[in-house]
């Protein structure tokens, strides 16, 4: 029997909002404190109202090994906060968030790679950063330049490359090298339609292959045809969670209902009690 490999119980993220004194360096706090100083001169900075809003609360659900999970809802309902989390780029407010594997996260462009280093030189820091030695890196560099179809540009800057250059290399490095666990946000939404199309493949080669995998889009069709199970988030919170096709049903239902847009108390989404993750 499978064994869980990501486990999210009371996952919570708060943002503090018109807050003064934040983490950062010094240099932009001082111009931030400066430039509110200067704009509002007659305000006590102290006296400033924090708000806070949440992108994630009360998020729980289990991943076992080898199952892929499609995470849907609309721009702003947390997806990728969740995702970040989990990647262990920014830490939750409540809540946990354990991943017991090694992992390959593919966020946004430009989330791992540093734009002055040459694509050859971010694929073996992406290495490093995965805890890969460098002769496994190697083992995989053919594949990862083919599959990108970089070629001769492996060598150049990564600023110099396109979007969908970048897109293509930084899915390549995730899905090649040997990562137990892959976290995936919106990779299908950039690139033309043979990229995606090998996307999609690659990704069916990483199910095939026993690898676990947290899918992030936009696209109901990739969600159906990848995905063992699937949750809906909305407004930060876990509305239905289910197999794909419930699922997407009630999320496309909530938009000609409006519950989506303008979610009430007295007529709930509910997460059904009988909505188990398929085995």
């Amino acid at each position: 029997m499978a064994h869980i490999i990501i486990s999210v119980s009371g996952l919570g993220k708060r943002y503090a909002v018109n807050q003064i004194h934040y983490r950062g360096s010094l240099s932009r706090r001082l111009n931030q404190t400066v430039g509110r100083l200067w704009a509002r001169r007659d305000i006590d900075p102290t006296s400033a109202v924090v708000q806070e809003i949440w992108a994630l609360r009360d998020i729980s659900f289990d991943v076992k090994q080898g199952e892929v999970v499609g995470v849907i809802g609309r721009n702003g309902s947390g997806k990728s906060t969740l995702m970040k989390i989990l990647a262990r780029i920014t830490p939750p407010s409540e809540g946990t968030g354990e991943i017991f594997g090694r992992v390959g996260a593919l966020l946004e462009v430009g989330t791992g790679f540093h734009p002055d280093l040459t694509g050859r030189e971010n694929i073996f820091m992406s290495g490093a950063i995965l805890g890969m030695p460098r002769r496994e890196t190697e083992r995989h560099f053919d594949e990862i330049v083919g599959f990108s179809e970089i070629g001769t540009l492996i060598d150049t800057p990564v600023r110099h490359y396109s979007s969908g250059m970048f897109m293509r290399l930084a899915f390549s490095v995730a899905a090649h090298l040997d990562a137990e666990i892959m976290l995936v946000d919106e990779v299908l939404a950039v690139g033309d339609g043979a990229f995606q199309a090998k996307c999609l493949n690659k990704i069916r080669e990483t199910v095939r292959s026993g690898r676990t995998v947290l899918f992030i889009s936009h696209d109901m069709r990739a969600i159906q045809d990848l995905c063992h199970w699937c949750i809906w988030l909305d407004r930060g919170e876990v509305r239905f969670i289910g197999p794909p096709s419930a699922c997407i049903a009630a999320y496309e239902a909530s938009f000609a209902k409006g519950a989506a847009a303008h979610p009430t108390q007295s007529q709930p989404t509910p997460v059904p009690d009988s909505a188990e993750p398929p085995m």
